[in-house]
């Protein structure tokens, strides 16, 4: 075992129709995304919400094969970032660690404590930051180590939403499915980028970055991307009654309808990972809106997963903390 070990920041999912009812809990239990004190009340709300979301949500995830597939990709994704190290000659043991499901972020700091690693660096697997993802994340690590491995030390990742290889990643994926488009020629299939939505005071209020971050991430990706087919940005994923970043992106595949568009690709910008949101969300209940408002051809770009410009993307931020290495 090496002295050095990554931790790839996950929110997490459940494996399988079991677990959701724990994730749901841990989901909404977390006060960066149930923005209520004190503990005990978001505790409450968030097991109830938990009794009355959990059938709703067993049947997507049984729509999409019975459980999410992100532990098992970012593990794929841990393990070749390793790899890549390795043949540069970095040694660093890689781990999926999770906020909402197994592996819990101090179930893999304390393993990885007792097998002697002595320094950690964290990684979240969010592109753009946000105080409902990043934050937790990073903040979960940081008590975790303090915890389990009190005498280690500790470096952080931050966000990378216009990494040149991410945004290669992107772009890699979205001329490969413009080419599988009856007309494959770029001005003809309107991209359609879609982020996960936050509520909008969070930015407005608070300061989050997370809205730039994502617009700057698609102008990025769009122009890589050869920037000669029209684009529009949205959001997806919205909970809750308090107003959210917009337009929805279901909203948006009507206006495309009405307009004629027959062409479109989706490309989900804030996930690195294939899950719920992909899998159920955009192929299936958005195929079918898109289905309904005449556009005949709607495809998605599939998840950046295990694409080799993506890892190499991940090793090159994990590199750029020198401290880490030293």
């Amino acid at each position: 075992m090496t002295s050095r070990a990554i931790l790839f920041l996950q929110l997490g999912g459940p494996e399988n129709l079991d677990e959701v009812p724990g994730f749901l809990y841990r989901l909404f239990s977390d006060p960066d995304v149930i923005r209520v004190r004190p503990a005990i009340l978001r505790k409450a709300i968030a097991a109830a919400i938990a009794v009355t979301r959990k059938n709703t949500s067993r049947q997507l995830y049984a729509s999409i094969g019975g459980g999410s597939p992100i532990r098992r990709l970012t593990e794929e994704q841990a393990a070749g970032v390793e790899r890549l190290l390795a043949e540069r000659g970095r040694e660093a043991v890689a781990r999926a660690a999770m906020n909402c499901s197994a592996p819990l972020v101090e179930d893999v700091v304390k393993d990885l404590a007792r097998a002697g690693v002595e320094r950690f660096l964290a990684l979240p697997l969010y592109p753009q930051y946000s105080l409902t993802t990043t934050k937790g994340a990073l903040e979960r690590s940081r008590a975790a180590v303090k915890l389990h491995a009190p005498g280690a030390r500790l470096y952080e990742t931050g966000s990378w939403p216009t990494h040149p290889l991410f945004v290669e990643a992107h772009a890699e994926a979205i001329r490969e499915e413009i080419a599988k488009f009856p007309d494959p020629r770029p001005e003809a299939v309107h991209l359609l980028f879609s982020a996960h939505s936050i509520p909008k005071k969070l930015v407005t209020r608070e300061g989050d970055p997370y809205q730039s971050e994502i617009e700057a991430s698609a102008r990025a990706i769009h122009e890589r991307a050869g920037g000669k087919s029209p684009w529009t940005l949205a959001y997806q994923s919205r909970l809750g009654p308090v107003e959210w970043l917009g337009p929805a992106t279901l909203d948006v595949l009507g206006e495309l309808g009405r307009r004629g568009e027959k062409q479109v690709l989706a490309v989900a910008i804030a996930f690195v990972t294939d899950h719920v949101e992909t899998l159920y969300e955009i192929d299936q209940l958005f195929g079918e809106e898109a289905r309904k408002v005449g556009i005949t051809h709607f495809r998605r770009t599939s998840g950046l997963n295990t694409r080799r410009t993506f890892l190499r993307a991940l090793e090159d931020i994990a590199l750029s903390q020198t401290g880490f290495w030293e």
